[in-house]
């Protein structure tokens, strides 16, 4: 950080600092609820955007060890391992992650999703990207998450190969600091078949 970079965080009042070349976006602790509860499942977010684009970030899980981490142009790792997302559709193997409750609006598809594939949540938007990061998760859909809980993954994410865009497929960046933040993310080909299926609601809803 050096002086005239922006700063959005959760915690503090810094929020608003995001017109600047490089803004610092600080979670420094996403799983406030896990936390709460015992829940060992949390983890320390720190993302940089530049030109308002995701361009570092790190996603830490101090219980684990578990860090991935990502500078734009420099590639995504694991600890040491570094990541390439490939392409998998979806299938009755694959884990998504729905933020819960539903998003009325997309409640047909995320049940759909339910009946079809494996559900995977922890409490953490940005460990959800972050294991979208290394293949685990092949879909994340979440229609309520904050600006810091996001850039950091995303920045890992894109980096290793993965898409992360609006529900309808647009370009999510650049976001606003304190309005809710609707995406989905994963490896290239499931994150192409849950925007369809999307559209598709979308289409039939306007009918």
């Amino acid at each position: 950080m050096v002086p005239g970079d922006g700063i959005v965080a959760e915690e503090g009042e810094h929020r608003a600092a995001t017109d600047r070349e490089f803004v610092w976006v600080v979670d420094p602790l996403d799983g406030t609820n896990n936390y709460a509860l015992g829940i060992p499942i949390y983890a320390v977010a720190i993302g940089v955007l530049r030109g308002g684009e995701p361009w570092a970030g790190v996603v830490h899980d101090p219980n684990t060890g578990f860090t991935c981490s990502a500078v734009r142009g420099g590639g995504a790792f694991a600890g040491d391992r570094k990541l390439a997302l490939v392409g998998q559709p979806l299938s009755p193997s694959s884990n998504v992650c729905v933020r819960v409750p539903l998003e009325p609006t997309l409640e047909p598809v995320t049940l759909d999703w339910l009946r079809r594939y494996k559900l995977r949540a922890f409490g953490s938007v940005a460990l959800h990207l972050a294991y979208a990061a290394i293949g685990a998760i092949d879909v994340v859909l979440d229609h309520r998450a904050a600006l810091w809980d996001v850039v950091a993954g995303a920045a890992v994410l894109l980096e290793a190969g993965g898409r992360l865009t609006d529900v309808a497929g647009r370009p999510l960046f650049p976001a606003r600091a304190g309005a809710p933040v609707r995406f989905i993310a994963g490896n290239p080909t499931a994150h192409a078949e849950a925007v369809a299926a999307c559209r598709a609601l979308a289409r039939s809803a306007d009918r």
